[in-house]
């Protein structure tokens, strides 16, 4: 094999090699943002179907996305608004999980049944303004609520 076609030979497999390399980074960045996703999903449905499970009288519901802490001592929070107060914020419920191992920054804490949820965050008297009331019962479920995802 001459001296030109040996050249052309390495620097084909170089750029199949730099490609394929690109493609697959591609690939598995999507696929992570994918199951990111997926997993958010599955932590704001949990949390629905928590609020839906503890109240009565809750017919919409709007589920935030999950934040992270701003301070290191502070909540997960995931907020929910409900019924008549779907865009309000002075009525959300922050809906939280009670950590005792000092982790409080991970949405998988929310998907986790060992954290167990509750509210960590609310305004007034919310059960009366926002027409629910605490009453547990484990067989609702989201079939017959008005469930919005951010």
């Amino acid at each position: 094999m001459n001296k030109r076609k040996k050249g052309w030979l390495i620097f084909t497999i170089l750029m199949i090699l730099l490609v394929g390399g690109i493609t697959v980074r591609y690939v598995t960045v999507k696929q992570s943002q994918v199951n990111a996703a997926n997993e958010e999903r599955r932590a704001q449905e949990r949390v629905a179907l928590w609020v839906v499970q503890h109240y009565s009288g809750v017919e919409k519901i709007k589920v935030d996305k999950y934040k992270k802490p701003t301070w290191p001592a502070g909540n997960s929070d995931i907020f929910v608004h409900i019924n008549n107060h779907m865009d309000d914020d002075q009525y959300s419920l922050g809906i939280g999980f009670v950590s005792n191992d000092g982790t409080a920054d991970n949405v998988d804490h929310f998907l986790n049944p060992k954290y167990k949820l509750q509210i960590s965050y609310y305004m007034g008297n919310y059960q009366k303004e926002l027409q629910i009331k605490e009453n547990y019962d484990k067989s609702r479920t989201l079939k017959d609520v008005k469930v919005v995802y951010k």
